[in-house]
This record gives structure tokens, sequence and C-alpha cells, in this order.
């Protein structure tokens, strides 16, 4: 293969550039990892001088990576409750970041040919369906962060862009320092003997981290359009989670108590999704990919983590 490549003047090492927004985060640094000798990740941030939501920032940036075909939009703000404290306000950092950030990239990306891999999220779902969220149901978000991810969305649609949409959910890791996961975090408030009860009347959808990168991949190699949920294969409560994660790093699970989204609401001026179910059957079927369920996505941060 090398001798081939060289026979076509090229470098043994010749990798894809990509273009991508969140590429230190939690998710797209894993790509990075993962995915290092293939492609040659560049991130738009502020240390390459870009601002998202500054579309002037842009033509420099654009033009020194002209070879890129792909851009991956994983930059979004995601503080749930500081975006709701600004419900409704279009001058928000919520509202500029993931709307306004989302269709200036849109917009440049259709003018630069460049496929565009927009990252949503569950929270464009009100929990109120008893059965799986497909990406036919129409969305219906409930709080300020998931209107602006729902926005952005129909930006990305209305921009004439070659897009994916990939909807994730609850995304975990086995090794990330500055940003803990839910299993992080239930792993360190069982090992504080600090962890609150845990929620047995909603369901949530995590999602293998690598299962992500993969994706990521897949979509550069193939450029499909429509919108996919990239989730995990298991939809359970944060209280079964909380058990098995438990069990997997050897606690009693019967330190994990059980919780009450109901009760909590009572107190809350917050709105919460109680049912959300992610079903993964059009990804893994439309490309090919597979999502592990979550006792899958354990035994494999424990093996990555030496444990």
């Amino acid at each position: 293969r090398r001798a081939h490549r060289q026979m076509k003047g090229e470098s043994p090492m010749d990798k894809q550039t990509i273009l991508a927004t969140g590429a230190t985060g939690l998710i797209g640094s894993r790509f990075v990892e993962m995915f290092k000798d293939k492609y040659d990740v560049v991130n738009m941030d502020l240390t390459t001088r870009v601002d998202i939501t500054n579309v002037e920032t842009f033509t420099p940036f654009f033009d020194a990576h002209r070879d890129a075909k792909a851009l991956i939009h994983l930059a979004a703000f995601t503080d749930t409750a500081k975006a709701n404290a600004e419900s409704g306000d279009k001058s928000g950092i919520c509202y500029k970041v993931n709307v306004d950030g989302t269709k200036n990239i849109a917009v440049f990306c259709k003018e630069r040919g460049i496929h565009l891999i927009h990252v949503s999220t569950d929270f464009v779902f009100d929990g109120k369906k008893d059965t799986s969220y497909s990406e036919d149901d129409v969305v219906s978000p409930i709080d300020w962060y998931g209107e602006t991810k729902a926005m952005a969305e129909e930006v990305v649609k209305a921009s004439g862009c070659s897009y994916p949409i990939i909807r994730l959910s609850y995304p975990y890791r086995a090794n990330f320092d500055l940003k803990p996961d839910l299993i992080k975090k239930i792993r360190a408030e069982l090992t504080a003997a600090d962890l609150p009860p845990m929620f047995s009347d909603t369901i949530i959808t995590p999602t293998f981290v690598d299962d992500l990168a993969r994706a990521f991949d897949t979509c550069v190699e193939l450029m499909p359009s429509g919108t996919y949920h990239t989730v995990g294969s298991t939809s359970l409560s944060p209280y079964e989670l909380a058990r098995k994660v438990a069990v997997a790093y050897g606690f009693d699970p019967n330190l994990v108590k059980q919780g009450s989204l109901a009760e909590y609401l009572k107190t809350s001026t917050r709105q919460f999704a109680k049912t959300v179910a992610m079903s993964n059957a059009k990804a893994t079927a439309d490309l090919g990919l597979r999502f592990a369920t979550i006792d899958e996505g354990l035994a494999e941060i424990k093996k990555q983590q030496g444990l």
C-alpha cells in the first residue's frame, strides 16, 4: 500500500484535513485521538483566531485551509441552567453561539462546498413519548438550550449546505479530566459516599464516545445527508445506570438510592424531559454503524482505564 501511494506521488504520511469546532472537548478530543493517523483536525476557536459568532473572522481561517472538505461542528453553549436564565433572549450567549454561530458556519460551508457534520442533541425532544424517539419525530424542546439547538438544526437545513445532523445523548468516555461525564460523576460520588438519590422515573440513552468518533469518521467518508441519532443501544433510568456503574467499579449497588424526578419537579422552576429513549436504528441501518450497550460501554471504558 505504501509503495502504491508513493507511486502516486503521495507521502505515506498524507492526512486529510478536517475543520472542527469543539475539537478539544469531551467528544472532539477523542475523535482527534482515535483518528490522528487519518485526519489532520484543525480546530476553529480563539486560538486559531476564529470566533464563530463573528463571521468576519472566518475568511482568513477558511482561506488557509482550502483543502478541507468537511467540518465537524461540535461547539455549543451547553450549560442548561445558564441557558435557562437567558430564555427567549436572542442577544444572550446561548443563542449567539448555538444559533448565530451555527448559521455563520453553515453559510460559509455552503459557499466553500464543505460538508458540514452538525452535532445536535436529544434535548430537542420534550420527553413525553413512551417509546423511542426516531428521526421522524417532530422536535418539541422544553428549555432554552433545547430550543436553540432545534433552531440551529433549522438554520443548517435552510443554508443549502451539504450536511447530516447528528443527534447525541449523554456521551461518556474512559479518560477526560476537563469535564466529567455522567458516569464519571456517578463513580466519583460513589467513591466519596456522596451519591444523591438517582431518578428512577426518567429515561436517558447514554452513548459511548468512541462510537461517536467512529460515526464522525463514517460521515466524513460517506458524506450522508439527513438526520441521524448516533446514540447508545441501551435506554435506562439514571437509577439503573448508577447501579450498573456501582457493580462495574466494585461498589455495593445498594448504595444507590432511588429518587423521583416527579417529586423534584415540584420544587424546580426548570422543565426536564421525562422519557428520552433514543433509537439508533436508522444510523445503524443506513450508515453501517454499531453502538455499544451500556454494559459493553462500561466494560470498554474500564479496560481503557486499565481496571
